[in-house]
């Protein structure tokens, strides 16, 4: 009977200690990455703001069947849903199975003449739950690399395009 209480004891006060240091991590998580290029502002608009082009640059919709629906695309088990566009922005949704969803928002700043930086930002919030804070801490490795990777394919793809103003 010691010994089950001592294993009860120890086990609430190990849940305790890792919950309280997940407390110290942040409940909102960005992760972003930018690129410069040399194009137009129409250019990048209809890559980024169009989920219809999103697989002339994209790495995983180029080798995953891809189901578009009423500016949402679904991807696996990933859901990517448009939010809104501006001159110089747009925004979605991202949502992965088991995760908190994404705000994925792409700018793009105009530096000077055909020159503009290409900003590209996953903003996640999270609850208190522990498993969902530690999870964070993986959001700037794999998430960073493959922003960085997908955002050289974009520079590549509106380089070589040369049919679009």
């Amino acid at each position: 009977m010691r010994l089950v209480k001592l294993v009860f004891i120890s086990l609430f006060i190990l849940g305790l200690l890792i919950t309280g240091i997940s407390a110290l991590f942040p409940s909102t998580v960005i992760v972003s990455r930018a690129v410069e290029v040399n194009t137009t502002p129409q250019k990048i608009a209809y890559y980024v703001a169009d989920l219809n082009h999103w697989n002339q640059w994209m790495s995983d919709w180029k080798q995953n069947k891809v189901t578009m629906s009423n500016n949402i695309a679904s991807i696996g088990s990933q859901r990517v849903q448009f939010l809104d566009k501006n001159d110089s922005s747009v925004r979605y949704q991202w949502v992965a199975t088991g995760q908190a969803p994404y705000l994925v928002q792409f700018e793009w700043i105009h530096l000077n003449d055909n020159t503009y930086v290409i900003h590209w930002s996953f903003e996640q919030h999270v609850k208190w739950y522990p498993w969902e804070k530690f999870q964070t801490l993986l959001n700037e490795k794999l998430l960073g690399y493959k922003m960085e990777a997908e955002l050289a394919n974009l520079n590549v793809a509106l380089l070589s395009d040369t049919t679009h103003p």
